[in-house]
């Protein structure tokens, strides 16, 4: 049919940087593979399930007015035994799989304005956009390839290109083949002379024929560039011969059109390196067998759903699993994400982090994705998974590491997650509904001057706890240590040189400790087994018994201020050397790491004693800084005046307009220091006396816990390797333990904690 909202339609195509999301629908999981396949918005190129039991598409269309969707559906071609056999990989190497030889696409408009009813096609108002759509890359891969891109830049022979004179015989029409042989993909401009060529021949005979490079050798001419792969916008892959090396060329438009090409008028067609990098990527597999080599059984349900690799996101799928396996968190956002997804103000779900919680939940525990499939010989096969592309890009947004393609650390993520969820749970139920409550905690630090022999104890709040490990060489490797000899050592009194005691008057010596002052529902433990040698940190294969059993942790807690013991004066000392006031235990931890004590009391003083991970980032960032090792004293104040922008931001999230302003002072104009200080300082935390003893009871007084879940690091380096989780669900004899590797899932009858690098403990109430 041909309706009203379709005759009068004024429709914007989606330009190569605009997002369009017709993988998956942004709300949930449901994909174009299945059949009903996902409604692409033609105004603002959203992604929406068409049909019960969500219908998201239908949903935006009512809330948005945005009647006009692109539905897309794709299918698997039928196969013959006929079929030639792919060639087997014996080397990495970066091909193109566009996907079109192995599935169909079908498609068609509809208009939810008139019930969903099909559109007539070919509309001209319509057809740009539609076909636009249908060419772009999946909004999915569009910020996968973003980050996996290098940073390419000009060089010399780019910025020089001179001498641009078209050859004999050249020809717009001859764009298409090679000028050598018949090759008519990958072909590659010569930006010298107009001589189209073929790309490389990659080692089992596929791809080119060399005939790129051929002229390079035979003419010098440096630069070309990838036809197929040149958009509107005026970017291309460009490739120097002489530098061996991708390029960017910032005058490609002037460059073209000396041989008449409009970069206007071009689309894109072939995919570029960055995207074909990101496919090789995922094609990376990992063996789910025990070490005897039997296969572990795959599991698929409720909670057992595998989240797809991304390309290096394990780091991200091992710490989700654990989290969401927590109560709180599951029920924080499974039941409610229908209302939420109702009710939500966002014009763009995926940008959404609210969003994006409530549809990883639903992916994760509705147990709708989770399907075991055939192995084509009568056995079962891993599932699938699903592939948190949408949720990866609302937690990573703009920040400098999680927004990449490159292996990160799962405990550090694990910060950020907290840190995000914190920032938007603010805004709904003033935070009484986050799910981060489960993480908090306080400790008892305790401080005591050796030269009058007072004390002083401080409650201070927590989310986590890390360990230190020790190391004890053997003849062949190094010694296990115990879960409670680390937590020995963590409470263990260290010794403060240089104490100005207030009560003294002069410096001395102190000894300072911290203890638990009250419990979490769930503890998460960071066990550091690293080390830097030369600057560079190297992994501590050693390994940690964990029991699986329960585990007291009353002999940990804090018990304020004892008979005998007289309190310090409440006003604060400083070291002698006038050095600024510090978190010890922060500063305590990098020298452990092997950092001089000047740099990390300088490191946690100009980070505003946000913690060991902002300090760290600090030393490495200025390890070249000619004053790196000056001690740092206390000098100028803070400035008075701040930014009324930040302000205002801060203040948004719900956070009283004077304390936002004190912290902004604090550290020193950094909006993002100061969001850290208020986020790891509740609101009700603010007025607690420094001396004050905390009630046993306090956030749960129970100090039993049971091991819930771990993520374990494959590898022998730090920078690389493989994250998996292990995760328990139930209790007492109704629990069994899985094992979660991306997207596989299988049972774990012998969990081994030993070499975990983060567990989550739950305490036993």
């Amino acid at each position: 049919m041909t309706c009203e909202h379709a005759l009068t339609a004024r429709l914007t195509p989606p330009s190569s940087s605009t997002p369009v999301y017709k993988e998956e629908c942004t709300q949930c999981f449901n994909s174009q593979d299945m059949a009903e396949g996902v409604d692409v918005c033609l105004s603002c190129f959203n992604g929406g399930c068409p049909s019960d039991p969500y219908n998201h598409a239908h949903q935006h269309s009512m809330k948005s007015g945005h009647y006009l969707t692109l539905n897309i559906r794709r299918s698997a071609k039928a196969t013959s035994d006929s079929d030639e056999r792919p060639a087997k990989l014996t080397k990495l190497e970066i091909r193109e799989d566009t996907g079109a030889e192995s599935f169909e696409y079908h498609t068609f408009v509809r208009c939810w304005g008139c019930s969903g009813a099909r559109v007539e096609s070919g509309l001209e108002n319509i057809e740009p956009t539609v076909q636009a759509v249908i060419h772009a890359v999946e909004a999915s891969k569009g910020h996968e390839i973003k980050a996996w891109a290098e940073e390419v830049t000009a060089c010399q022979h780019v910025s020089d290109l001179s001498g641009q004179q078209p050859r004999d015989g050249f020809s717009l029409d001859g764009l298409h083949q090679c000028s050598t042989c018949d090759k008519r993909e990958n072909l590659w401009l010569c930006l010298t002379c107009g001589n189209v060529g073929c790309g490389r021949r990659q080692y089992d005979g596929s791809g080119g024929n060399n005939h790129g490079i051929s002229h390079y050798e035979a003419t010098g001419h440096s630069v070309s560039v990838k036809l197929g792969t040149i958009t509107p916008e005026g970017t291309a892959d460009a490739y120097c011969y002489t530098c061996d090396d991708n390029k960017m060329d910032p005058h490609l438009a002037a460059h073209l059109k000396v041989f008449g090409i409009n970069v206007a008028a071009q689309q894109k067609t072939e995919k570029s390196v960055a995207e074909l990098q990101l496919d090789q990527n995922l094609k990376f597999d990992f063996s789910m067998t025990t070490a005897d080599g039997a296969k572990l059984e795959p599991v698929a349900g409720p909670g057992l759903t595998g989240l797809k690799n991304l390309g290096n996101s394990c780091y991200m799928a091992s710490v989700l699993q654990c989290v969401f396996g927590i109560d709180r968190f599951r029920d924080r956002y499974f039941p409610t994400a229908g209302d939420h997804f109702a009710t939500c103000t966002q014009a763009n779900p995926a940008q959404c982090m609210l969003c994006q919680l409530h549809k990883l939940a639903n992916g994760l525990w509705s147990g709708r994705y989770a399907t075991l499939e055939s192995d084509g010989e009568g056995g079962v096969a891993h599932q699938a998974g699903i592939a948190p592309s949408t949720f990866k890009a609302a937690v990573a947004k703009d920040h400098y590491e999680f927004s990449t393609m490159r292996q990160q650390d799962a405990f550090e993520f694990l910060l950020h997650l907290a840190k995000q969820v914190d920032v938007v749970e603010r805004s709904v139920d003033s935070g009484n509904s986050n799910p981060n409550k489960v993480f908090d905690f306080t400790t008892e630090e305790r401080l005591q001057c050796m030269g009058c022999l007072k004390v002083r104890y401080k409650v201070q709040p927590a989310r986590s706890v890390s360990l230190p490990v020790i190391k004890r060489p053997l003849d062949e490797g190094l010694a296990p240590v115990s879960l409670a000899e680390c937590l020995e050592l963590m409470t263990a009194e260290e010794t403060i040189d240089g104490y100005q005691c207030p009560e003294c008057e002069q410096p001395t010596q102190a000894v300072k400790s911290a203890r638990f002052a009250s419990f979490p529902k769930v503890l998460a433990v960071q066990v550091r087994r690293f080390e830097l040698v030369n600057w560079v940190p190297e992994k501590l294969d050693i390994a940690v018994q964990v029991p699986l059993g329960e585990v007291s942790l009353e002999a940990y807690r804090g018990r304020g201020i004892q008979p005998g013991e007289e309190a310090l004066a409440e006003t604060d000392g400083a070291p002698a050397a006038q050095q600024p006031a510090v978190d010890e235990e922060v500063v305590a931890q990098l020298e452990a790491m092997g950092f001089p004590r000047v740099r990390c009391v300088k490191a946690v003083s100009r980070t505003g004693n946000c913690g060991a991970e902002a300090a760290m980032t600090w030393i490495f960032e200025h390890m070249d800084d000619p004053d790196i090792d000056a001690p740092e004293t206390a000098g100028a104040e803070p400035p008075s005046d701040v930014n009324p922008e930040a302000v205002e931001q801060l203040a948004a999230m719900g956070f009283a307009r004077d304390r936002v302003q004190r912290e902004l002072r604090s550290a020193g104009g950094d909006a993002e220091r100061a969001l850290d200080r208020l986020l790891s300082i509740p609101d009700d935390m603010e007025s607690m006396e420094p001396a004050e003893p905390v009630a046993d009871d306090s956030m749960g007084g129970g100090s039993a816990f049971e091991l819930t879940g771990f993520v374990s690091h494959k590898g022998s380096s730090v920078h690389c390797g493989h994250y998996i989780a292990s995760v328990r669900h139930g209790s007492g004899a109704d629990s069994q333990w899985y094992m979660f590797n991306d997207s596989k899932v299988v049972v774990q009858q012998a969990p081994q904690p030993e070499h975990a690098y983060v567990y989550f403990f739950t305490r036993v109430d």
